[in-house]
């Protein structure tokens, strides 16, 4: 097993090389340097950027890994003094903490790492990932990959869920992270099972019944019930559910469009609104439209077959004040990431290696 020896947020030899070869990112210059033929490296600003692992390529060697807690160092820089500039845009700062955080597990990985530092920035991580999905949400494609941020949120996930299978003294976040393990595998057997196998002191807390309710909601497409639960969702709880509400209007509307069949009534949007949490009856009306329903006075005619198919209808995730934007309570990027700090004195070490039970 490697021991990291690097106490700098990046090793020298990386910061040089890519001075050398012009590679600094913005963050990462001196100021004043910007302009110049070689803008400067800052010391202090510069992090070890993500390196793909290849065939062939040289071990690494100890001077260039970064023990457990310059690890944290370097993640609370960048969450503290990154993810802070509010004068740049989130898609800019994401993109930058996105790439540095892959380096970090990296490292973390290579070493085997088992120190509290690293379940606290797995949890941090996590956040990071929720809330960067919702910020983005309405960005295209090919600025930002909504698949890619929830393949690398899941991974942190599952390696968290490992650490505190564990570390048994170190779980005091374990409920809001058990509790998002479901909400992001709604439906899921093998995550209702894992949930339900949990001690019951933490199976009865009030967050996991949220969730396990959650889950009965989708199964059952009580859309009613689902859309009311979620008002009771924190924030992030919230923005990991978003990636469901497309399907999930549009599974209710199926539903609608039977029940509600005539071709004399109309069903209100303002109605409709209430009971689907849009955030307005126009907002409604014109999901409705791209569903292939017809529009008539602020209502909305329930006609059977007049859905369309779902590969023709072209929803775009958007925001949603109701039920995100309202939970947000003027916090900052940081302070949503932070949220509940663990104390990372406990230094228990765990009866089996955990690192044989990794993928």
């Amino acid at each position: 097993m490697v021991e990291g020896k690097c106490m700098y947020m990046c090793p020298e030899s990386e910061r040089n090389l890519r001075e050398l070869q012009r590679r600094l990112h913005p963050f990462e210059i001196v100021k004043g340097t910007e302009k110049t033929k070689r803008p400067s490296a800052d010391p202090d600003a510069t992090v070890k950027e993500y390196s793909r692992p290849a065939a062939g390529k040289a071990e690494v060697i100890p001077s260039d890994l970064r023990p457990p807690k310059v690890l944290f160092k370097t993640w609370s820089y960048l969450v503290d003094k990154i993810l802070s500039k509010n004068d740049i845009s989130y898609l800019a700062r994401y993109n930058f903490v996105f790439d540095r955080l892959r380096s970090i597990r990296q490292d973390a990985v290579i070493q085997r790492s088992e120190e509290p530092e690293i379940i606290t920035i797995l949890e941090q991580a996590i956040r990071f990932h929720h809330l960067s999905s919702y910020r983005l949400c309405e960005q295209s494609m090919g600025d930002f990959d909504t698949k890619i941020c929830n393949d690398h949120m899941n991974e942190c996930l599952s390696r968290l869920l490992l650490f505190y299978q564990f570390y048994p003294n170190l779980c005091r976040n374990q409920v809001e992270f058990q509790s998002l393990y479901l909400l992001c595998n709604l439906g899921s057997t093998n995550a209702a099972m894992h949930i339900l196998s949990l001690p019951v002191k933490i199976r009865k807390h009030p967050r996991i019944q949220l969730a396990l309710h959650l889950n009965r909601a989708y199964l059952e497409h009580n859309f009613v019930r689902f859309i009311r639960l979620i008002e009771k969702c924190n924030y992030i709880e919230s923005c990991a559910l978003l990636k469901y509400r497309t399907s999930f209007l549009i599974s209710s509307l199926e539903t609608m469009n039977t029940a509600y069949h005539s071709k004399v009534l109309t069903f209100p949007a303002c109605v409709l609104s209430n009971w689907l949490g849009f955030d307005s009856a126009h907002q409604a009306l014109c999901f409705c439209q791209e569903c292939g329903l017809t529009i008539k006075d602020n209502s909305i005619c329930f006609t059977k077959g007049a859905m369309k198919e779902r590969s023709k209808m072209k929803h775009k995730r958007t925001f949603s004040q109701k039920f995100v934007d309202c939970k947000l309570k003027k916090r900052s990027p940081p302070d949503i990431i932070k949220g509940l700090e663990i104390k990372i004195n406990e230094t228990e070490k765990p009866p089996v290696d955990m690192w044989n039970y990794v993928n």
